[in-house]
């Protein structure tokens, strides 16, 4: 029988990605997979759901964010894994400075990253899971806008806004609650514009370890690029399937309009 391809990834695999479990060496061969994958992201979406709802059991409380402090002391040391297999990802420095980006000096320069965080990796594959998802994109609609703000700021335990894009060509379309590292949770918003193209919005409570990042930072992926950037402990990463100057526009404007 023929060895199995080195760039399969098995369910055992999904799973140890899934727990962060995942040797060193596989951890970008499965990330990669997963965004080109689907079914399996969806899958590992899924899996997260679950193991959050279970935590949450344990601790008797569904509705309501884990303390930062506890989270934090309870955290198992982490494996230096994702900065260095992630070390790999195309990362891209922005040479904006004589053209539009150059308009303004609200908007944080663009850096080269040397690693990719764990909440950009999350809304990543988040992304690709429901992009293409017709029926059911978002647990709530824009039509109860402030019932979902309301909501995903209870379950991260912070003040959250939804950027309006409409002048950039783009309407919200919702939201919905998404699983972190750690049983930690992510906000998603998603935006449509009238010829169907969408971007999604994630947004990650770092707590107080995280700092504050003031740059920029753009990753590609297949054919998803990523802004992201942290602010006020808060990570935020806007993806889409655009041309990255498009996304950039996209990324101004929700980075002006988001607290500072």
């Amino acid at each position: 029988m023929n060895a199995e391809p080195s760039n399969s990834v098995t369910d055992a695999e999904l799973h140890a990605w899934v727990d962060g479990q995942l040797s060193p060496e596989r951890v970008q061969a499965v990330s990669t997979w997963l965004l080109s994958h689907p079914d399996d992201a969806k899958k590992v979406q899924e899996w997260q759901a679950q193991r959050t709802a279970l935590q949450g059991l344990q601790r008797g409380v569904l509705d309501e964010p884990v303390p930062i402090d506890l989270a934090r002391a309870t955290r198992p040391p982490r494996r230096a894994v994702w900065p260095q297999a992630l070390a790999a990802s195309v990362l891209l420095a922005l040479g904006f400075a004589g053209g539009w980006w150059g308009h303004t000096t609200t908007v944080p320069s663009t850096t080269l990253a040397r690693t990719v965080p764990e909440f950009v990796q999350e809304a990543r594959v988040a992304h690709a899971v429901y992009l293409p998802e017709r029926r059911h994109p978002v647990e709530v609609g824009a039509n109860e806008q402030a019932h979902l703000i309301q909501w995903l700021s209870k379950r991260l335990g912070a003040n959250l806004s939804a950027p309006q894009l409409q002048d950039q060509g783009f309407s919200l379309i919702g939201g919905r609650l998404l699983p972190g590292q750690n049983a930690e949770a992510r906000a998603m918003f998603m935006y449509e514009s009238s010829s169907g193209e969408r971007v999604t919005l994630h947004v990650s409570a770092l707590g107080e370890g995280a700092g504050q990042d003031a740059a920029f930072r753009f990753t590609r992926t297949g054919q998803t690029e990523t802004f992201y950037w942290v602010e006020q402990r808060m990570g935020y990463a806007l993806s889409g399937n655009l041309p990255r100057d498009r996304l950039a526009v996209l990324a101004d404007a929700a980075f002006r309009q988001l607290p500072h």
